[in-house]
């Protein structure tokens, strides 16, 4: 069986036979993806359901199309193996990753939103309840408050207000926490 071919009577297209045993086909698009300036790429299956990559070198491309094809099977290889190592570490990846994260979230400040549910807002606008008041006092002709009423009335409305401040919750991260996971992971 041929493992590369020039096709009759076309001097640039070649087919590239991969075995689908070795590579699916995903291996193969994703190798084939990063040769897309040099060449045409179009793919088939024979009666074995293996690949024939037929392959065209485009008339601005600077490389052979024995460079293109030599590259090509390299690449496939590389994209095999970096596959592979992503299935065969994603456990790992994953214990890692949550790990990280769950030492680096601030439980004191973490906050849980629930989004399906809608309540209504309880809180008070205390500085746009003050302006009001404010102009309201300014504008009404008939009320005779003098200067020290007014500084009392907004001493009171400041201490009120005082009472419901809540302190706004920091967002910290740990620049040390994937360290931090690799270290305790080493330790078992």
């Amino acid at each position: 069986m041929e493992f590369l071919r020039q096709l009759p009577n076309e001097q640039w297209k070649y087919e590239f036979f991969i075995d689908w045993t070795l590579f699916h086909s995903d291996i193969a698009m994703k190798a084939a993806y990063n040769f897309l300036e040099d060449a045409y790429f179009f793919f088939r299956f024979d009666e074995n359901k293996n690949i024939i990559l037929q392959i065209t070198l485009k008339p601005n491309s600077r490389k052979t199309i024995e460079n293109v094809i030599g590259d090509l099977s390299d690449e496939i290889l590389s994209v095999y193996l970096r596959n592979k190592l992503e299935i065969d570490n994603k456990d790992i990846r994953e214990k890692i990753v949550w790990a990280a994260i769950a030492n680096s979230i601030d439980k004191k400040w973490f906050v849980a939103l629930n989004t399906d549910k809608k309540e209504e807002n309880t809180m008070i606008d205390f500085d746009r309840d003050i302006d009001e008041i404010l102009k309201e006092i300014e504008n009404d002709p008939d009320l005779k408050i003098d200067e020290e009423e007014i500084a009392r009335i907004l001493k009171e409305i400041e201490e009120e207000t005082g009472k419901f401040e809540t302190s706004k919750p920091q967002i910290t991260l740990n620049p040390n926490a994937i360290k931090d996971v690799k270290a305790k992971f080493q330790d078992r």
